[in-house]
């Protein structure tokens, strides 16, 4: 059994005829009566009784009429949503972003165009470090993340900026009041630092060890070594060392935790949407192009 013959059944039913429907569908009238015929021998049973003007149903015929209704609207609606698909207007999408960073306003702005342009899509977001992002996104089990730090190399990935921001000096309260004045990272050289994995992010990571190792302050032992940004501030704010920390994270920084902004961090915290360079879904690339222009710290 075909959907198209359950399309020619359901034509002649409504025509009352086979030449009605022949005339409807198009086709030669013995072509469907042949496919009628061939229907009933599917079946095993009479569909349809043969009138002097026009046909009837049996009653097999009504209990296939109710059913193939059912099945020819869903065929219709699974052909619209395919469709939807297959233009980016329907789906789900898993976009990874760093913690901490669930408020970039151009994130909110796209999740919230995006479901505004099809209604018949969401988006799952998915908190991660840059380097498990990058590897999920390569194993297909993120769509695209929020990341920073990628290394140019990496042919594998592409993206573009949405958020610019720069990198400051976070220092527990009590701190900042002992040691006065501060201008450049050389003054802190007898602090503390609260470090991350390297692993997190191999480049971020050089990089500070650079600006600080270039200001005098001993790494051999930090302070702490924390996972994520809002956790490296929670230490900080417990008064366990200094960290350089974007310049964003003043906006949600706690009473405890003072920031300032000083000679010798020549690092930025530029934000990164990111997806696989071989990426061919329309719902990402319609996800893509209602990001707003990059947004900086206030």
């Amino acid at each position: 059994m075909e959907l198209r013959q359950l399309r020619y059944f359901a034509a002649v039913c409504a025509a009352g005829s086979v030449a009605g429907a022949a005339k409807a569908l198009h086709i030669a009238q013995p072509a469907l009566s042949r496919q009628m015929m061939a229907l009933e021998a599917q079946f095993g049973a009479q569909l349809l009784v043969r009138l002097p003007r026009g046909v009837a149903l049996t009653r097999a015929g009504e209990a296939l009429l109710a059913q193939a209704k059912l099945m020819l609207a869903g065929a219709e609606a699974l052909r619209a949503q395919v469709a939807l698909a297959a233009n980016g207007k329907a789906g789900s999408l898993k976009i990874g972003v760093m913690p901490g960073y669930s408020w970039l306003p151009g994130l909110g702005q796209a999740i919230a165009a995006l479901s505004r342009a099809s209604p018949d899509t969401d988006v799952q977001l998915e908190s991660g470090l840059s380097a498990w992002q990058l590897d999920a996104i390569k194993r297909h089990e993120l769509d695209a993340g929020v990341v920073a730090w990628r290394s140019p190399l990496d042919g594998e990935i592409e993206g573009m900026k949405i958020y610019e921001d720069r990198m400051v000096l976070a220092m527990p309260a009590a701190v900042a009041r002992s040691v006065g004045r501060i201008r450049t990272l050389k003054d802190l050289a007898g602090q503390r630092f609260i470090l991350f994995p390297r692993a997190g992010s191999p480049s971020h990571y050089d990089a500070l060890v650079r600006i600080l190792k270039a200001a005098g302050i001993p790494l051999t032992r930090p302070a702490a070594v924390a996972t994520d940004l809002p956790t490296i501030l929670g230490l900080v704010s417990a008064g366990l060392g200094c960290a350089i920390i974007p310049a964003s994270f003043r906006l949600h920084g706690p009473a405890s935790v003072v920031f300032k902004e000083i000679g010798g961090i020549d690092l930025t915290f530029d934000l990164e949407l990111v997806w696989r360079a071989d990426q061919r879904d329309p719902l990402l690339a319609s996800f893509v192009r209602l990001f707003p222009p990059p947004g900086k710290p206030a």
